[in-house]
């Protein structure tokens, strides 16, 4: 795990290129503070930060290929790399370390593109053919793992492509008169309190899709496009396959693969189902070895579930580090916090990652394990159950006669009552600055799928990628910590959608079924039969410190109303009408603007 950054040019790097890449390379430090790297040779240059997990002596990047051609740099985690391994030792490959990523080099040798097709794991990297001059950008299937692009010239004309893992460390290559704020990010942010990618919030600056990759060379710096490698409606269907079965075999494996490491490993365990059936099958292949954390609030309110978390962990007989969040530390930390996500995300969880993953790196725990993805992969969530049933059952009469020419479909995120209170939110501040309709247009469904897999994976390329992922990556990475998701395995969520296509419909089923029904039994009733509460901290008062702390970046001399997108008076007039859920976006995007006008260039 680290933070990767590099530089492909027209021409040769000159010294100021390099001094420039020195400066990304410095934003990154955060994320790999065990080593660091450099390849600079013609027109191109690789860096990194490691964060060592695996092979800790031997792992150190820029990783080369036998005959020194192909140069890698990768940020993530391999999980199949034990046997990848073996094949390319059987095919007469001699990897020079036992890295799970140096995998990576030595199946593109033998299969080029086709090696992603192999891969199980959470990654984006850089390939340099050192003979063709070829670079080559790829990024994993959900994106867990990210990587900003960014596209200028040289002052003598020479053209330039620059990738990092985060967006504050390209700043010190974007001075601040090209930081143009975009009016269709802020208006997705206001909607969906995050951003859908590949948008950013800045003009011109933009994400490598999930599931894509990007080849490209000095002479054909700007025209090379990202293509797709895998797609949800391409997975193949899996017939005459026991659902339970299968679930119950890959997600055993993907806790035994991700609680594997030559580091501690924990979990986030919250009391919830996901977290309490890692941390139950983690427990089981690595006795003694996992460390639970896990979160609450002062005067333990009902919704505090320290005391769940605590019980399941002496259940499993493992440790149990908690943290207590008070209302005041949240309010003072905000802007650090806000710092750390690096992209804007309004989700008041955000909190509760930054403290696990600080008690875990204090802990000297840098790998944790996340239910995370539970949710969105098996119907954790009644409005997408019902969604996938709605759709199932097509329009009805009313609505066929309201709106004859409405795509059915597009009525998966139209019925979500906060979508739309945040749509006209974003409407009434902006107004003609984005289309009206512009929250539905930027999310419709593939036509290719059934309707169960047509909302999965609406959820999975919006609030899973943009507001989950987004958040798990930058957080944790912020306390140096690699956070890994057995519910996003590649087998299971590949083998889970096989079963889709082939005419499963869980959607249609009780709460999380599959999951209960394959490792049900692990849980005791106060977690199985437990009503869905989500991380549910005392919002009401967190918003309202959280909210009196940044009135004044809200104001006619605040970043909201000098960025330039934002009419300082239609903000003000707008202000005592708003709910503190929506005066909360405002903040933390204010916030967010300060800690990037504060960065250097």
């Amino acid at each position: 795990m680290c933070g990767i950054a590099g530089i492909l040019a027209e021409a040769d790097l000159d010294p100021h290129d390099l001094t420039l890449l020195s400066r990304v390379h410095a934003g990154l430090r955060h994320r790999g503070p065990s080593s660091d790297g450099l390849f600079a040779e013609g027109p191109v240059a690789l860096s990194m930060q490691r964060l060592a997990i695996i092979d800790l002596a031997g792992g150190q990047q820029p990783l080369f290929s036998e005959d020194g051609n192909r140069v890698l740099i990768c940020n993530g985690e391999i999980y199949n790399h034990k046997e990848l391994r073996e094949e390319l030792l059987a095919r007469g490959h001699r990897p020079s370390s036992r890295s799970d990523v140096e995998t990576i080099l030595h199946l593109h040798e033998d299969l080029g593109l086709r090696a992603l097709d192999r891969l199980e794991g959470m990654f984006a990297f850089a390939l340099y053919e050192r003979d063709s001059r070829r670079l080559t950008l790829g990024r994993d299937r959900l994106g867990e793992k990210p990587l900003y692009l960014w596209r200028d010239r040289r002052a003598d004309g020479a053209r330039r492509l620059w990738f990092s893992s985060e967006l504050r460390a390209l700043l010190a290559v974007i001075p601040p008169p090209l930081r143009r704020l975009s009016p269709r990010a802020l208006a997705q942010f206001l909607t969906f309190q995050y951003l859908i990618e590949p948008q950013t919030p800045l003009e011109g600056l933009t994400q490598l899709p999930p599931g894509h990759v990007l080849e490209v060379s000095p002479d054909r710096l700007h025209e090379a496009e990202p293509r797709a490698y895998w797609r949800l409606a391409d997975v193949p269907a899996l017939q005459e396959m026991d659902p339970v079965g299968f679930a119950r075999a890959a997600l055993d494996t993907a806790c035994l693969r991700m609680g594997s490491a030559d580091v501690p490993v924990g979990v986030a365990l919250s009391g919830g189902i996901d977290s309490s059936l890692v941390a139950a099958l983690a427990a089981r292949h690595y006795p003694g070895q996992i460390h639970a954390f896990s979160v609450g609030y002062t005067g333990r309110p009902e919704t505090d579930e320290r005391s769940i978390a605590a019980r399941f962990a002496a259940r499993l007989g493992i440790p149990f580090t908690e943290v207590e969040l008070d209302t005041a530390s949240i309010a003072a930390d905000f802007p650090a916090l806000v710092a750390a996500m690096d992209t804007p995300v309004a989700d008041i969880a955000a909190s509760g990652y930054y403290a696990v993953s600080k008690a875990a790196r204090k802990a000297g725990i840098p790998v944790l394990m996340s239910g995370l993805g539970g949710d969105e992969m098996f119907w954790g969530y009644d409005w997408t159950r019902q969604a996938a049933q709605r759709i199932a059952a097509g329009p009805g009469l009313l609505e066929r006669l309201a709106a004859p020419w409405r795509r059915p479909e597009t009525a998966i995120l139209a019925h979500h009552p906060q979508l739309k209170a945040g749509a006209a939110f974003a409407a009434q501040l902006l107004g003609d600055a984005v289309p009206a309709d512009h929250w539905l247009a930027e999310t419709r469904p593939d036509p290719a799928l059934p309707p169960g897999l047509a909302v999965m994976d609406i959820v999975n390329r919006t609030w899973l990628l943009g507001n989950c992922l987004t958040l798990l990556d930058r957080i944790s990475m912020a306390h140096s910590i690699e956070m890994r998701l057995p519910f996003l395995d590649v087998p299971l969520i590949t083998g889970v959608t096989g079963l889709r296509l082939a005419g499963l419909d869980d959607h249609a089923k009780p709460h999380k079924w599959l999951l209960l029904s394959a490792h049900g039994d692990l849980l005791p009733d106060e977690i199985s039969q437990r009503r869905k509460q989500g991380f549910t901290p005392p919002v009401g008062a967190w918003l309202a410190a959280i909210n009196a702390a940044t009135a004044a970046r809200l104001g006619p001399d605040g970043p909201l109303a000098r960025c330039g997108i934002v009419d300082p008076a239609r903000l003000a007039a707008l202000r005592p009408e708003l709910s503190p859920e929506h005066l909360y976006r405002l903040g933390l995007y204010a916030t967010w603007l300060e800690a990037i006008a504060a960065e250097p260039s």
